[in-house]
């Protein structure tokens, strides 16, 4: 079978910033022949959180902080080329503000479009397996994926892998024997409303659980979307709290915050990315808070009291029947107990970050550790292994507890640790050709 140079798995924002790196590097280096990838993805598009395109959402990032600018202003893979290919450049220009939701999951799209080595989608990665030549030195890896349409699974091989597959969806363990039909987690929010599109009645109920800013966004969305809606939101605090916008607090998203974030000891570490945390979770933007809050004022004074905000409230059972959802309630301090009737309840509970992906298993005795169990990995986002290994295993955008708030979910520096991975990558290549040469004259 033929060994590849590299595998990354995922082919969302951080596989498309890769891969653009790469040819990128090929274009103006063509005598040199192209880096020989292979980009697998699950989903059958590279579309960005498709299920919470919701009209009237934006970005909460600059624009310019793109998949391409930050590493190369004269990319073709960047967001002004885009608009220059689309034809809406000078009609752009005159917006002002963030770009909306919709608009940037086209780019992204359009920017997946523009690989010339396209990705093979369809294809869930499960397993990365070590596979050792007959001195038992590990110097090629094995991809295992499955088509999840037919079971069908795949192999390929490779000096190097990447995993980009991101952060998954996080359920709170009392909801997750419930989820389905009636309860799912925000990142599945337009296909499920639109399967329960024909169980809900003129007047639905809906509990969204969540303060951050897909809660509030959802929120809005269903008040105007269902008019005759009760619409109940259950937050475990005071209420929606807006993320902290300060100019200084927000360079955290700055390749050198990167530099300082990743030089920090483990408990200094976990310290500064609590700090960071304000800045992009748990939190919404201006826009939405105010929007929120008009809502709730105009739902109070007209006495339409279909909008009901319920804070310090934390849900203590849950109970699903055909009919809908009966969640049991607590007030947090007084412990006062209530319930709620809902159609459907959505989970806008975030989402958590493998700290050793699963996929990974096979490759553990292969991988580094630190005294607390996790995996070193150097500033390139490789996973260092032991000396009987030789393939690079890298994590693009699975890292935030060890390289800080800006590389994982932000789009912040998508196309800064992209050139990092990149430049590490061909680094790393080049010393496996050295290897492989020089056993040939052993």
């Amino acid at each position: 079978m033929h060994i590849h140079d590299v595998v990354v798995a995922g082919f969302g924002p951080s596989g498309i910033s890769l891969a653009a790196a790469i040819e990128d590097h090929d274009d103006a280096h063509q005598g040199t022949g192209p880096l020989d990838a292979v980009y697998l993805e699950r989903s059958a598009t590279s579309a960005w959180q498709p299920n919470q395109v919701l009209p009237g959402t934006d970005i909460q990032h600059h624009f310019l902080r793109d998949l391409a600018t930050p590493r190369d202003p004269r990319s073709r893979f960047s967001f002004t080329n885009f608009l220059m290919q689309s034809g809406r450049f000078y009609p752009f220009t005159l917006l002002g503000g963030y770009v909306s939701r919709l608009e940037w999951s086209e780019y992204v799209q359009w920017a997946a479009a523009q690989v010339r080595r396209q990705a093979e989608y369809h294809r869930e990665v499960l397993r990365v397996e070590p596979v050792a030549d007959a001195d038992g030195t590990v110097r090629a890896a094995r991809v295992i994926s499955r088509d999840p349409r037919d079971g069908t699974t795949h192999e390929h091989l490779s000096r190097n892998v990447v995993l980009a597959t991101g952060h998954v969806p996080y359920v709170p363990e009392s909801f997750q024997k419930h989820v389905g039909e009636r309860v799912f987690h925000a990142s599945e929010f337009l296909p499920r409303m639109t399967a329960l599109r024909e169980n809900l009645g003129r007047a639905p109920r809906f509990a969204i659980i969540g303060a951050g800013q897909t809660a509030g966004e959802i929120i809005l969305y269903l008040a105007n979307a269902h008019p005759d809606a009760q619409i109940h939101s259950l937050v475990r605090h005071g209420g929606f709290k807006m993320y902290e916008l300060g100019h200084f607090s927000n360079e955290a998203y700055f390749p050198a915050e990167t530099d300082y974030f990743y030089g920090l000891e483990g408990d200094a570490r976990e310290r500064a990315l609590a700090h960071a945390r304000a800045t992009n979770y748990s939190a919404v933007d201006p826009d939405v808070s105010t929007a929120l809050y008009q809502a709730a004022y105009q739902d109070r004074l007209s006495g339409t009291n279909r909008l009901h905000m319920h804070r310090r409230v934390e849900v203590t059972d849950l109970a699903v029947s055909e009919g809908g959802v009966r969640l049991t309630t607590s007030e947090v301090y007084t412990e006062e107990a209530g319930a709620i009737e809902a159609d459907a309840v959505i989970l806008c509970t975030g989402y958590t970050e493998p700290q050793f992906p699963t996929a990974l298993e096979p490759f553990a005795p292969h991988l580094s550790r630190d005294a607390d169990g996790l995996l070193n990995v150097t500033r390139a986002y490789r996973a260092e292994n032991s000396d009987r290994c030789t393939v690079g295993i890298y994590l693009d955008g699975m890292t935030e507890w060890r390289h800080g708030i800006a590389s994982a979910t932000s789009f912040s520096q998508m196309a800064t640790k992209a050139d990092t991975v990149h430049r590490d990558l061909r680094a790393t290549i080049a010393r496996q050709q050295q290897a492989a040469s020089a056993a040939l004259v052993v």
